[in-house]
């Protein structure tokens, strides 16, 4: 399959347009006239990530975080970002990215999060003006009252996580919950106004959870890898209709737990 072809397939469930202003998605390295028979899909294009792809014979690597965010003024061996850009061109490996336009996407990654959680009915947080129930985050009520430690309990279970950080008394009885992945706490005042009564997301700073407990707003921070490595388990279903030869590496996490 070509390249185009399979981005217009990924781009009518993911359009570019629902991606934030700040980000960067698309074919970032390769060209899109280029055939794909095998494709790695993940979470980061970490040099070891390529060197996989690369041990693999992968035409294609699909990431959820971008490897470019900003301008590059030169490539060359000297940086880990020039090295990976010459190991992709030099092994005609494309690198393409999906992220806040999957985040936000009906029936992207914040929606296959609750579908892991068993979650029917939500509601957007940030709504995004260029698609129908499209945004960042989103908000959900439990059919009964549960405390924060229990619903720890099955967030762990459910999501394949080991340890999550908590602000906020864990004996709380929580009903109204709202979600973002990654990192989301740029939302937490926002999520606060809608009078929820737990905020999950990763990448918790200290200040930050010093503001929402002082605002009484509880907290779970399940790590931004996390909360997020799902993301292969997403994608792989689209190539597969494809019918795509797909392999799954991920040089994470980041943080370990000891």
């Amino acid at each position: 399959m070509i390249t185009k072809e399979i981005i217009k397939e990924l781009e009518k469930e993911f359009p570019k347009n629902l991606a934030e202003e700040w980000d960067n998605v698309g074919l970032l390295v390769g060209d899109n006239k280029r055939e794909i028979k095998k494709i790695q899909i993940s979470l980061d294009a970490t040099e070891v990530a390529i060197d996989n792809a690369i041990k693999n014979s992968v035409d294609m690597i699909v990431t959820h975080h971008p490897m470019i965010f900003k301008g590059v003024k030169s490539i060359d061996n000297s940086t880990i970002l020039g090295r990976k850009i010459i190991k992709l061109i030099g092994n005609r490996i494309n690198l393409y990215t999906l992220h806040t336009n999957l985040d936000s996407a009906f029936n992207g990654l914040n929606d296959y999060i609750l579908k892991q959680l068993g979650i029917k009915e939500s509601k957007i947080i940030d709504e995004n003006i260029n698609g129908l129930n499209c945004g960042i985050g989103r908000i959900y009520r439990l059919e009964k009252e549960i405390s924060i430690l229990e619903y720890i309990k099955f967030l762990k279970e459910k999501l394949e996580i080991e340890n999550v950080r908590v602000v906020g008394d864990v004996r709380k009885n929580i009903k109204k919950i709202a979600l973002v992945n990654g990192s989301g706490m740029s939302y937490w005042r926002k999520v606060k106004k809608l009078d929820v009564d737990l905020f999950i997301t990763g990448d918790i700073g200290y200040h930050e959870a010093l503001d929402a407990k002082e605002n009484n707003l509880s907290l779970i921070d399940i790590g931004h890898f996390e909360s997020e490595k799902c993301f292969v388990k997403l994608l792989k279903t689209y190539f597969e209709k494809m019918d795509i030869d797909v392999i799954i590496y991920n040089d994470g996490p980041v943080f370990k737990n000891y």
